[in-house]
């Protein structure tokens, strides 16, 4: 189907296709869209659209990206779909990829298809099951070639071959070389292999890998170390060295994807992490889910103006205060905000780590400091000459230039050291560092230096 047809004109086609009993030509029209396309459409569409169209797909031909589907589509796919399809799906489905859709199922349907399935598949199944989503047990292949130590090439080719063949491997970039307590000693790229000699030993051509990962590992910093070390999969091992399965590249690169998605829709000031389409999520969810935060930032600002409200009386004695407010705010949430982003940015990549926080104080402030020496004179000269404008008095204008550029200094200081140290905190504690927001930062960095700046000005203004 042509992928300029509209959202809109594929649902108004179905739609009529079912009003007037047409099923045949339904199921036509589903089966026209390409595989990818018909997962976005039914990530955007409403559910009341979503669910006329649902009967009539058919899930093998999405199952290689079935997984790309919301949370509120996999629900709907226990509803209004049989069991029996959701088991062939699964039977289908790499080993890991049918558990990442089982854990998304609700626990009453888990159990009932574990039940269906054959004991060998309700046994991998299990194995995978027990761990965290969020951890590399919760994404690992075990479908992969293994092989004993001691083998000679030449049989590992032959049973390599003949399990390629069936399919049985999910993954086989590399073969995996085990002692006889299944403990790792290395492994082969299977283009090398191909190309060593059929008598020689397994265990003369076998290299260690640079590294492996434990199960309960956070599936994010095995995302890092695939990157850092520039690898296709890593090896995945028990505490005592026994080989369990590996983490493979498309995992690494779903993993970098699903993080720097929910880092910054955090960033952008979404407590909660909006696990569906915005065109798929209806505007009931959407207010739920964005008043909290903005209620929040909205109380969080109201502080400020109880600052400003508290020095009315200064305001109404020299005015042209109220007008460099404005400067000073934007000014020293755009510094907070610059701050944090490096930060969080260094923290995803590795590059920093909670220990360091010293080390970042140091070059923060340092960094302010040298920033203060462009920007103090700039501010000055601003305020000096907006206010000799307004009274023609040097001397009010040079106080009033100084209290200025000291609260443009102070606010500097303090919201580039909490943008800087609010995400390694939260690190520290164990939270993610994404969920402190530009606009909180902002809010903070406003009250700030209102306080500061009103406070100078009561003192040094007669």
């Amino acid at each position: 189907m042509c992928l300029s047809i509209s959202i809109e004109d594929i649902v108004s086609r179905i739609e009529y296709a079912l009003e007037h009993g047409k099923i045949d030509e339904v199921r036509e029209i589903i089966n026209s869209i390409d595989p990818v396309v018909l997962i976005d459409l039914l990530n955007e569409l409403e559910h009341e659209d979503r669910v006329k169209i649902l009967p009539y797909v058919d899930l093998l031909r999405i199952a290689n990206y079935i997984n790309r589907l919301n949370d509120d589509v996999i629900r709907e796919i226990e509803a209004y779909k049989g069991i029996n399809e959701i088991v062939e799906l699964l039977y289908w489905l790499p080993v890991d990829e049918a558990v990442d859709l089982l854990q998304r199922l609700s626990p009453r349907i888990v159990n009932y298809v574990l039940k269906m399935l054959s004991r060998k598949r309700a046994r991998e199944f299990a194995e995978l099951l027990r761990y965290s989503p969020e951890s590399v047990g919760g994404v690992m292949t075990i479908r992969v070639p293994v092989f004993k130590s001691g083998c000679k090439i030449g049989d590992i080719l032959n049973e390599y071959v003949k399990k390629i063949t069936i399919g049985y491997y999910d993954r086989h970039n590399y073969i995996y070389v085990v002692d006889e307590k299944n403990k790792l000693i290395g492994w082969i790229d299977t283009k090398t292999l191909i190309t060593i000699g059929r008598e020689k030993i397994v265990d003369e051509i076998v290299s260690k890998p640079p590294i492996t990962v434990y199960p309960d590992t956070d599936r994010e910093e095995a995302a890092r170390l695939a990157i850092k070390y520039d690898l296709m999969e890593i090896p995945v091992v028990d505490h005592d060295n026994c080989f369990l399965g590996i983490v493979s590249l498309d995992d690494v690169l779903d993993i970098a994807v699903s993080e720097l998605s929910e880092d910054l829709m955090r960033f952008g000031g979404f407590l909660a992490i909006v696990k569906s389409s915005y065109m798929g999520t209806s505007v009931k969810t959407l207010v739920l889910r964005r008043v909290p935060p903005i209620m929040f930032l909205y109380l969080m600002n109201s502080v400020t103006g109880a600052v400003i409200a508290s020095f009315s009386n200064l305001i109404r004695r020299v005015a042209i205060l109220a007008s460099f407010l404005p400067m000073l705010a934007d000014n020293s949430g755009n510094i907070g905000s610059q701050s944090s982003t490096l930060i969080i940015r260094s923290l995803a990549l590795g590059e920093i780590r909670p220990s360091n926080v010293l080390r970042v104080i140091k070059k923060e402030v340092l960094t302010t400091l040298l920033m203060a020496i462009f920007l103090l004179p700039v501010a000055f000269l601003i305020s000096f000459s907006i206010t000799y404008f307004a009274y023609h008095e040097a001397s009010l204008s040079v106080v009033v230039g100084l209290i200025v550029s000291f609260a443009l200094l102070v606010s500097m200081l303090s919201t580039d050291l909490i943008g800087s140290t609010l995400p390694i905190l939260l690190a520290k504690l164990g939270l993610d560092p994404a969920s402190t927001s530009a606009p909180l930062i902002t809010t903070i960095g406003d009250i700030i230096s209102a306080t500061v700046y009103f406070v100078t000005a009561t003192m040094l203004l007669p």
